[in-house]
């Protein structure tokens, strides 16, 4: 069984929480920007290519990715108008979701394997066609979190793809509505990295049709 990291970047997570819990009742929320890396604001993502450019992450709506907190097989996504994404929706519950991808070693990876590698409780089995999902129990939330939150696990082109949604306890994100930003999040990604991936192979034959093409050409020179 191939079991990723599915722990949350304690480096970026804190600022995110505070926003959040500051946030949690309020429509416009009026706080301090995130951190600025040299001297520039950061931009938050609505999409990013992961593994490599093998798989392209899209949040679910209403959701941005966090920058500060990308890497290629990791990142950390919150509401964008808390992130202070100009003209980002509210309407999105509030929560914090975790992307972390690994490379597939053939066994299916399921959100009962990401919660026990968690050293989280699995308390309901919500599974569907899309994705292995559950609700579990950690006696260590984010700080400000409910310890109820969601895991989930799926599998994209070659990689297997870890979940975790936090929320506050009074968040909309602790019911159906967290389970559908989940699904959301896979189904975009599923999309968009399908076509990234066509596109690329158009690209590589068109490529080698050019090279051959030019090969031929030489010969009659």
């Amino acid at each position: 069984m191939n079991v990723m990291n599915t722990g949350i970047c304690k480096k970026t997570i804190g600022g995110l929480t505070a926003l959040i819990v500051l946030s949690a009742c309020a429509e416009v929320p009026s706080l301090n920007p995130l951190p600025k890396a040299a001297d520039k604001p950061l931009v938050p993502l609505i999409k990013a290519q992961m593994v490599e450019g093998a798989v392209t992450l899209v949040p679910p709506a209403g959701y941005c990715i966090e920058p500060s907190s990308l890497t290629q097989d990791f990142a950390l996504m919150a509401r964008c108008d808390l992130l202070k994404a100009e003209g980002s929706p509210l309407g999105a519950p509030i929560g914090l979701i975790t992307a972390s991808f690994a490379q597939n070693r053939g066994d299916a990876l399921s959100a009962t394997d990401v919660a026990i590698a968690s050293n989280a409780k699995v308390i309901e089995t919500l599974d569907s066609e899309e994705l292995s999902l559950v609700r579990a129990e950690t006696p260590t939330p984010p700080n400000g979190q409910a310890p109820t939150h969601f895991r989930a696990a799926t599998k994209i082109d070659n990689f297997d793809l870890s979940l975790a949604l936090f929320s506050p306890a009074e968040s909309e994100a602790q019911g159906a509505v967290g389970a559908s930003l989940l699904r959301n999040l896979v189904r975009s990604s599923k999309a968009a990295s399908l076509t990234t991936n066509t596109s690329k192979q158009v690209s590589a034959v068109a490529g080698d049709k050019k090279g051959l093409g030019a090969t031929i050409a030489g010969l009659f020179k």
